[in-house]
């Protein structure tokens, strides 16, 4: 993984002003780019170099970020709501061809928004409007602990709310941008300085519904069956209460392609047992990318879909022998068994065609890390501890910042409906109505930590009052 960022800010200061025609280093800037050891890493090792090759590698970075796309150019070009706040980052990390850059970014206390680009620089353009993080996506936190009197130290439990929107997909360069909004709880603050991360990026998705499976069911007779005990069920949907009764299932194998042609899944077998209609689709097991879980259904000639009974699932080792789960770790599993069972008039299913519906992602893994120093902004958020009670809540501490309001109370009762309550901060020039953004709730000490959001920046200096469900809280 390569980082670069902007360390010597002072010096290039300093050399801003001097006047440079790069027109003709762009080739061979990107030449650079490409090699091994990246420019800022070079110019860390050897900060006593003479003056011009500091001009150099400096000259080398700002030409190197005026090709990839500046922090003025995605403000100017893109516009996004929260560019008034924002202050330029420009730090980027490469691994598996692509380089993810937070180009812009602000953080108010435990709130933050990311202005945050993916670039596929291997030339495959390998990234799409579907273009995801997934469970991936990383934000590193700083958890408080608390000292209990002869006890270990205890880490509080918290939690960590983001939201993704992609603003623009540049199709000539396949590169995506987004705009992160993120909320910690304060019981564990967002690190400073910001830290973010992933580790899974999705490329592109599939889509199958009702796919016709080309396999024709007439002919589909009686066929081989294993033997299967309540040990060998890993799950499933639907599943008889008396698993005793699944004597038998299919004996896992390759019976035909599935229609999107990937090799990571496949129908295993097909058959009757006892009466009914099984058909088994088997995988690979544990697997971030390819096809995702397959739902079967049977269309009738007049086009009426037709479910399962139940659907039953099952592992199995390298040689397509069924797990006994209570001999078996999971660990040991390379294939897992979909194994859906229909009931159906078998005198007629000549008439009937096996379809599916289902997703195939593609994706890469890999090591991306961006930090970014952000500025002090502890003067532009108001923070304020009071005791309001509005309804069965007590509000006891809020934070009012440019992206909304962070409140910290208590509830009564066994369920906690704070974060449905409508909230609005009355400014000067009107009423500003904020969005629920999440957070988190502890039932043992009957306390929240919640968030609400703002859809454009909010100037706190002129918040007059804080509004909950109609109860007003002026801001003091």
């Amino acid at each position: 993984m390569h980082t670069f960022d902007r360390d010597e800010q002072n010096i290039h200061d300093a050399l801003s002003r001097i006047t440079v025609d790069a027109s003709g280093l762009a080739p061979q800037v990107k030449n650079r780019l490409n090699e091994e050891i990246p420019c800022t890493v070079l110019w860390r090792a050897r900060r006593s170099l003479a003056v011009a090759v500091a001009i150099s590698a400096i000259l080398l970075i700002t030409v190197a970020a005026a090709a990839l796309g500046s922090f003025d150019w995605f403000i100017e070009k893109i516009n996004p709501s929260f560019r008034e706040i924002v202050e330029p980052v420009e730090v980027y990390c490469e691994d598996q061809g692509i380089r993810m850059e937070v180009i812009g970014a602000q953080k108010y206390g435990n709130m933050a928004v990311v202005y945050l680009s993916l670039q596929d620089i291997s030339g495959q353009n390998r990234l799409t409007e579907q273009t995801d993080f997934r469970d991936g996506f990383s934000i590193k936190m700083n958890p408080k602990t608390q000292e209990t009197s002869g006890q270990p130290v205890e880490t509080v439990a918290s939690s960590i709310t983001w939201r993704k929107k992609l603003l623009y997909l540049d199709e000539e360069r396949n590169t995506a941008y987004y705009e992160f909004n993120i909320e910690a709880d304060s019981d564990s603050p967002l690190s400073d300085p910001l830290e973010l991360g992933s580790f899974l990026i999705y490329f592109d998705e599939v889509k199958y519904e009702y796919e016709p499976i080309s396999l024709s069911l007439s002919g589909i007779g009686e066929t081989e069956a294993i033997s299967v005990r309540e040990d060998h069920v890993w799950g499933g949907t639907n599943v008889p209460d008396d698993l005793s009764v699944l004597a038998a299932a299919l004996t896992p194998g390759y019976y035909a392609p599935m229609p999107h042609g990937k090799e990571d899944q496949w129908i295993s077998n097909i058959g009757i047992l006892d009466g009914k209609l099984h058909v088994q689709i088997g995988g690979y097991w544990n697997k971030e990318f390819g096809s995702s879980d397959a739902t079967l259904f049977l269309m009738s000639p007049d086009g009426e879909l037709i479910e399962w009974d139940y659907e039953l699932r099952f592992l199995g080792d390298a040689n397509h022998r069924l797990f006994d789960l209570e001999e078996n770790g999971y660990k040991d599993a390379v294939y897992k068994y979909d194994e859906a069972v229909f009931t159906v008039d078998t005198e007629e299913m000549s008439d009937y065609i096996l379809c599916f519906t289902g997703l195939v992602h593609s994706g890469v893994e890999g090591r991306w890390r961006v930090v970014a120093n952000l500025s002090d902004t502890t003067q532009q958020m108001r923070i304020w501890t009071n005791h309001i009670v509005v309804e069965d809540y007590l509000f006891e501490h809020m934070t009012l910042s440019p992206l909304g309001l962070q409140v910290v109370g208590t509830y009564k009762g066994e369920e906690c409906m704070a974060g449905g309550m409508a909230l609005a901060i009355e400014t000067v020039d009107g009423v500003i109505m904020l969005e629920g953004g999440g957070g988190s709730y502890n039932s043992q000490k009957q306390t929240f930590n919640l968030h609400w959001n703002t859809e454009n920046p909010l100037d706190v200096a002129t918040a007059t009052a804080v509004i909950i469900n109609g109860t007003r809280i002026p801001v003091k």
